[in-house]
């Protein structure tokens, strides 16, 4: 079975636990403050990210496993 059809049986776009947290401006600002307490930077990732719903998810080509390949083609969309 094909990663692919591994995700399909799942029926879940998330892939692995290396997805990058994706936070709003202003958490990100308050992340990013060397004044900001480790456990508050820790809970914002943990639990004020952005949920896996507002990114789009699409299929590439395979190109993209491959990290010697480069270039804006990697990234459109296949059926």
């Amino acid at each position: 079975m094909q990663a692919d059809q591994v995700l399909e049986v799942i029926g879940s776009p998330y892939i692995h636990d290396r997805r990058p947290v994706a936070l709003s401006p202003e958490l990100a600002r308050e992340w990013l403050d060397p004044a900001t307490p480790k456990e508050r930077a820790e809970q914002m990732v943990l639990h004020q990210g952005e949920p896996t719903e507002v990114f789009e998810w699409y299929k590439v080509d395979r190109a993209v496993g491959n990290v010697r390949n480069q270039g804006p083609d990697l990234i459109k969309p296949i059926d």
